[in-house]
């Protein structure tokens, strides 16, 4: 009797084996396709932290509450006797009708001229103000460019210095 109960678990067990399909599985449903969306680099209505990414944060000098901010981005490592673009950015925090922007090189760093100096007529607190300068190192080592930012609102004047280190190779 023992017997016949295994023959008939191993027949059950057979059978439902062999029902299975050994060919290979169906592939799985395609996924629909996706919309395809274009970003552009600089969307209308981005935020000042959206079209400076990838800029670095210039280092405030002094105490000023001026409500500015100022970023940087090199276009290449500084070399001594090479020509060094920098790309600054103004973000101003409040109006201001006009607003300068000074600049000033460091010991073994000579502002070219014509971008020792910028004007921005008037500037609307949350907009990125985009300028190019051109320096160039003539020493080895770390130097500071400086930048002096000036807005006049409110019948006032305010200033911020900002600076900028370069780590100057040969």
């Amino acid at each position: 009797m023992k017997t016949a109960r295994v023959l008939i678990l191993c027949s059950a067990v057979l059978i439902g084996a062999c029902n299975r399909d050994s060919g290979t599985p169906p592939p799985p449903a395609p996924l629909p396709p996706r919309p395809h969306i274009q970003v552009s680099a600089v969307m209308k209505g981005s935020t000042a932290a959206e079209l400076t990414a990838g800029m670095v944060q210039a280092a405030s000098q002094g105490k000023s509450e001026l409500a500015v901010e100022l970023k940087f981005e090199l276009q290449r490592r500084p070399t001594v006797g090479q020509p060094l673009d920098i790309n600054i950015a103004v973000l101003p925090q409040i109006n201001a009708d006009p607003a300068e922007i000074q600049v000033t090189g460091g010991d073994g760093l000579t502002v070219a001229p014509g971008a020792n100096h910028f004007n921005l007529a008037a500037v609307q607190a949350g907009q990125v103000y985009r300028q190019s300068l051109t320096v160039m190192p003539s020493a080895a080592g770390v130097t500071l460019l400086s930048l002096t930012v000036s807005l006049k609102h409110d019948d006032q004047a305010d200033t911020r210095v900002f600076s900028i280190p370069l780590i100057v190779e040969r």
